[in-house]
């Protein structure tokens, strides 16, 4: 059977160039002639430079930038200087624009520095000549974390605490509701029909007091085929929401009603029976729906979504939105606004579990377990420190 003969395996570059030789002999040669032996052993041919020529010429119509071989005309800088810049001159004249936010930049809280390195000593020597190096580490200046900066005087003040639009204490009786939904109603129709409702509309607005809310409900609401116009004493009704609208000294960071200025469940009452439903049928506008939205949300907490508040056209519709009832957080919350649950002898709701004390307690067993035990010298409550299974320890033989 006939083999293909062994191919010879290919010979790089370089082994090709330079002839086979004994150490000594290289080593002499190489003495002799330094400059030769590089030029054999570089793979850079000599001819490139010449051979792109006419590559320079066509990618660059005038003189070309830079050297004809880069591979061998390559300008090495100088250890102490900077490499020079290819940049054009308009380039670097041109300055770095801050990309800090503008929000950031004007905010009148006391930012923390950025993050900068530390001048060595030729540097630090060069700007102040007295400067001398630390050689203990108490004589270094102490820096404050970054984790700690908020809790320095001065970076976080009182002027920088949150202060919520809306009422902290949120209102769900119905009635009250109804109160302020129609002060709010009456002041959005008085500033529509002067206005000024666009201007207004997304101002924040004094909560009133309540003598002020007295005044502002004095007006009627007459509602005929889905509009509305004020009657009865409008006068003073606009003099309150004038008062309303302009901020008084002290009161531009007012949060929350005081104990005189809110109205009970029984007088809200009262009041909404006296007045004719006529004004739930009210057809309401985008405008209006904010309006209302926003002085209601400021006054009694309740915020309507905007996705419910887009589906509501009447002034019933946005009454049943801010006077739905939170949902529960517990359980049994929800299961004590059931009356069926309480007509059931054998049930009984608890808010958290019952332990064994209090269900001794309600069988009148607990009073009897507490002596017996303060008889023979054992904790009423808790174990006071003795360890469990103390018998199984004894049959083991342990003290």
């Amino acid at each position: 059977m006939s083999r293909l003969p062994r191919m010879r395996r290919l010979t790089s570059l370089s082994a090709a160039a330079i002839p086979t030789a004994t150490p000594s002999s290289l080593s002499s040669s190489l003495h002799r002639a330094p400059l030769a032996a590089r030029r054999a052993i570089s793979s850079t041919c000599a001819s490139r430079g010449k051979n792109t020529d006419w590559v320079r010429g066509k990618l660059w119509k005038g003189e070309a930038p830079g050297p004809e071989d880069p591979y061998t005309q390559r300008i090495e800088p100088d250890g102490n200087d900077a490499p020079p810049s290819t940049l054009p001159e308009e380039a670097l004249k041109v300055q770095r624009r801050d990309k800090t936010p503008a929000a950031v930049r004007n905010s009148r809280l006391v930012l923390p520095p950025r993050r900068s390195e530390a001048a060595t000593e030729k540097e630090l020597a060069a700007s102040d000549p007295s400067y001398t190096p630390a050689t203990d580490a108490q004589e270094l200046s102490e820096v404050s974390r970054l984790s700690a900066w908020w809790d320095e005087e001065g970076h976080w003040g009182e002027e920088s605490q949150f202060r919520g639009f809306g009422a902290s204490d949120k209102v769900v009786d119905r009635a009250v509701v109804e109160v302020y939904l129609r002060q709010a109603v009456v002041e959005v129709l008085a500033l529509q029909q002067t206005g000024v409702l666009s201007e207004w509309a997304t101002r924040k607005w004094r909560r009133g007091s309540r003598a002020e809310l007295d005044q502002v409900l004095t007006a009627k609401i007459d509602v005929q085929d889905g509009r509305a116009t004020l009657t009865g004493d409008v006068a003073a009704a606009t003099t309150a929401i004038a008062q309303n609208l302009a901020p008084k000294d002290g009161e531009e960071d007012e949060t929350q009603l005081s104990e005189d200025d809110r109205i009970t469940a029984g007088e809200a009452r009262e009041m909404v029976k006296t007045w004719d439903s006529a004004w739930h049928g009210l057809v309401l506008n985008d405008q209006m729906k904010f309006a209302l939205r926003k002085r209601l949300y400021q006054i009694t907490g309740n915020l309507v979504p905007d996705a419910k508040l887009g589906a509501a056209v009447t002034v019933k519709h946005l009454l049943t939105l801010a006077s739905k009832q939170p949902p529960p957080k517990k359980l049994a919350e929800l299961l004590g606004r059931r009356s069926d649950v309480h007509q059931l002898a054998n049930v009984k709701v608890h808010s958290r579990k019952v332990g064994p004390v209090e269900k001794e307690t309600a069988v009148g067993r607990w009073k009897v377990i507490e002596e017996e035990l303060t008889k023979r010298g054992l904790p009423v409550l808790g174990t006071a420190g003795l360890t469990k299974h103390k018998e199984l320890h004894w049959l083991k033989g342990k003290a």
